[in-house]
């Protein structure tokens, strides 16, 4: 008991911390904010290292009276003790986020700067609520498996898989079908899709499809293929960009040819056809350790309720609410949601 509480270990556990402290810098900076918490500031096995630096000057202030024979000494010591209870209160009570105010107006709720799994199960009258803060990273095992109970029946959560980031690759194939690898920028930096004919995605401001029927609700930037080549149908006047001569240009509303290397630019979007995939299928692939700004982290996961089940994919960015996941497994209804948490 001296030699595991004596002020040498304690000495010696000071050191210790700084040199830990110093280590999550340098993951941080290697490896990213959310590796560093995963491996340092949010495992278990640091809270024992606190908790255990703790006692030992409990044990000694108590043992050498020194808030009675040196208080100078008892008040460094004591220092100590009410940093590591701000932590604590830190640690279990305290929460990040951020809180968007527009000048002139008021705001009541903040985001998480965690990313936060949401579960939420019922049955008939019954309900259960889950939600678990996720540090997972390219350094850690991020094995998770949660169940909760609605009425007789429990609900499992479990982790498949975890990529920081992950891109879309176009890998050709005899099974494969045509694809259109497009660069696309709605205002920030430019990024790839691909898109299949019969397919439609929203960019928020507008829709991209290739050969279907457009809608009325928003703009669709409609993909046609003929004979020749390829159209586009846009119904606003488009600005264009050579990307081989760097010649600019305008077209009208409407129907226009759909060339390769040709930006198209209307308002603060762009798209250029980098190429064509005849035959190819789409495989995900990440080149990266750690998260990227402005890039969502990959994360599957397979839900099962009795001998039902299915597998489903989220992709949260920091700092933004995800969108939730819906399924009805074994008469349960189950919304998942995996993204930054709205605070009150």
């Amino acid at each position: 008991m001296k030699y595991i509480f004596s002020m040498k270990m304690a000495v010696f556990m000071l050191f210790a911390f700084g040199a830990l402290v110093g280590t999550a810098t340098f993951i941080e900076n290697d490896y990213g904010t959310q590796t560093a918490r995963a491996l340092i500031y949010k495992a278990q096995w640091f809270e024992v290292f606190l908790g255990y630096f703790v006692a030992i000057l409990v044990y000694n202030i108590i043992k050498y009276k020194s808030y009675k024979t040196k208080p100078a000494v008892f008040l460094f010591h004591f220092s100590f003790l009410v940093i590591a209870l701000g932590a604590l209160v830190t640690r279990y009570i305290g929460y990040e986020g951020v809180m968007h105010i527009r000048e002139g107006e008021s705001s009541h709720t903040m985001l998480s700067d965690a990313k936060v799994l949401q579960v939420h199960a019922t049955e008939g009258e019954k309900s259960a609520t889950l939600e678990k803060e996720l540090y997972f990273s390219t350094m850690t095992d991020n094995d998770l498996t949660e169940t909760l109970a609605v009425g007789d029946k429990k609900v499992k959560v479990e982790l498949l898989k975890y990529m920081p980031t992950v891109q879309e690759k176009a890998i050709p194939s005899e099974k494969g079908k045509k694809l259109l690898e497009l660069k696309i920028s709605t205002g920030q930096k430019g990024e790839i899709y691909y898109i299949a004919k019969g397919e439609r995605k929203d960019f928020g401001g507008f829709y991209l499809g290739y050969d279907i029927e457009p809608t009325t609700d928003k703009p669709t930037f409609l993909i046609k293929e003929d004979g020749d080549g390829y159209t586009v149908h846009f119904p606003f006047i488009l600005k264009t960009l050579n990307m081989n001569d760097r010649s600019s240009g305008e077209l009208k509303a409407g129907e226009n040819e759909f060339k390769n290397r040709m930006l198209y630019r209307f308002g603060q979007n762009a798209i250029v056809l980098k190429d064509i995939h005849e035959k190819a299928i789409l495989k995900l692939d990440s080149q990266d350790i750690k998260t990227q700004r402005g890039q969502a982290e990959y994360m599957q996961w397979k839900v099962s309720v009795g001998d039902q089940s299915q597998i489903i994919t989220t992709r949260p960015y920091k700092g933004k609410m995800g969108k939730i996941k819906q399924m009805e497994l074994n008469g349960v209804h189950i919304d998942i949601r995996v993204g930054a948490k709205l605070i009150e």
